[in-house]
């Protein structure tokens, strides 16, 4: 069965120096959707089982390392802050997909910085995929299970309680059930959780395959989420693409009760990329936006792909190694290129308000801070990582 890096796919089961400058014009700058003063924006970097807690100052964006911290010995990692930052659980395996993977529990201080001893370890098996509903109080996790007739895998969503006191998760309970082809000619799938509406009312999941030829189908779903106990209701579709012959491809995101489709098309010539926006609250099959290049250039032919948290703007990557910024009007049903970003936005912090890019001569994350009010970019500084693979980086937020 394929497994993809990308994804850190180490998701257990349980037992139990720069100088600031603004870009565009305007007035004093503004943190996106005007976040509480007592947020601190938080950027995790992990090096050699040693963890590096920075602040990102909401006015410079200047990155201040406030701590670091001897994680559990692993080769791969992955890591999931809870939506607060008071808890992060980190995923350690000594080995790519060993089978020997582990989950540990930290609490953090006001600066997010975990404690030097884990709140919980507990052993962890084939799972890949997790996220955390937007109230912090349940853990859903993909669990990999026993291989099937046929060539095919049983798959699982599975969710464990959170405690609010320490973040320490409960015994798991399975939520959803899935039998997917995971044959060596034939369709090789797997399942993830992609997130949640901002009301935590809604979980999204996805099926991606992959077959002979180079051929391949996503699937894109959701389901409700009960809000007290957590339990999830029926997969309904919200999306689906497939390809042959590695003619295409698209990534997917969901953001603010919208989701964005990144569609690439590689037998229908140059500039044939799409950008696509649907409503998923209530959900519609009619895009709300659909930009090619007749409406922009960019949307026709674009690298990497970000959708902003509040579903108002889009980050495409240039072929110039900058990334074009697209302000969006469902009104209208228009993208319009509004500013742009010296760096290839890589991930964006969770209140959008931070945006981390990266650097092609060196392996440097390049901060700067976005207002969403009006869309200016503030450039800020710089973290350099240790070693260009092997180090692993996570923005979060600590309230």
């Amino acid at each position: 069965m394929r497994r993809i890096l990308r994804l850190l796919l180490l998701v257990p089961s349980f037992a139990l120096s720069q100088n600031p400058n603004s870009i565009a014009p305007g007035n004093q700058f503004f943190s996106a959707g005007s976040p509480p003063s007592s947020t601190v924006q938080v950027l995790y970097v992990v090096d050699n089982s040693v963890l590096t807690t920075y602040n990102i100052d909401p006015q410079t964006f200047q990155a201040t390392a406030v701590g670091t911290t001897t994680m559990p010995a692993a080769k791969y990692v992955d890591l999931i802050p809870s939506p607060n930052g008071q808890f992060i659980y980190y995923l350690a395996n000594p080995t790519y997909y060993s089978g020997h993977q582990k989950l540990y529990v930290f609490d953090t201080d006001a600066t997010g910085v975990p404690g030097s001893t884990p709140v919980q370890a507990t052993n962890a098996n084939q799972l890949i995929g997790a996220e955390i509903n937007p109230a912090g109080t349940f853990f859903y996790s993909v669990a990999i299970g026993t291989m099937g007739p046929l060539y095919t895998t049983n798959f699982a969503i599975v969710r464990n309680s959170i405690n609010p006191a320490n973040g320490s998760l409960s015994q798991p309970v399975t939520e959803a059930t899935y039998t997917l082809d995971t044959g060596p000619s034939s369709n090789d799938c797997y399942l993830e959780i992609l997130g949640f509406n901002p009301a935590g009312t809604a979980l999204y999941d996805g099926i991606i395959c992959s077959g002979p030829h180079g051929s391949g189908s996503e699937t894109f779903n959701q389901r409700s989420v009960d809000l007290q106990t957590g339990a999830l209701g029926a997969d309904q579709q919200d999306y689906t693409f497939s390809y042959y012959a590695g003619s295409g491809y698209v990534g997917v995101q969901f953001e603010n009760n919208l989701l964005f489709t990144f569609a690439s098309f590689f037998n229908q010539g140059p500039n044939a990329s799409t950008v696509q926006i649907y409503q998923t609250q209530p959900l519609s099959t009619t895009p709300l936006v659909n930009c090619a290049s007749s409406m922009l250039a960019i949307c026709g032919s674009y690298g990497s792909a970000h959708a902003h948290p509040s579903g108002e703007y889009v980050f495409l990557e240039n072929t110039n190694y900058l990334t074009d910024i697209l302000q969006v009007d469902l009104t209208t049903q228009q993208l319009t290129q509004i500013n742009t970003i010296p760096d290839n936005v890589e991930k964006l912090s969770p209140d959008g308000s931070v945006i981390y890019g990266d650097n092609p001569d060196n392996a440097e994350i390049r901060i700067a801070g976005f207002n969403a009010a009006n869309g200016e970019v503030k450039l800020g500084g710089s973290v350099i990582l240790p070693h260009v693979i092997d180090d692993y980086w996570f923005p979060a937020e600590r309230y």
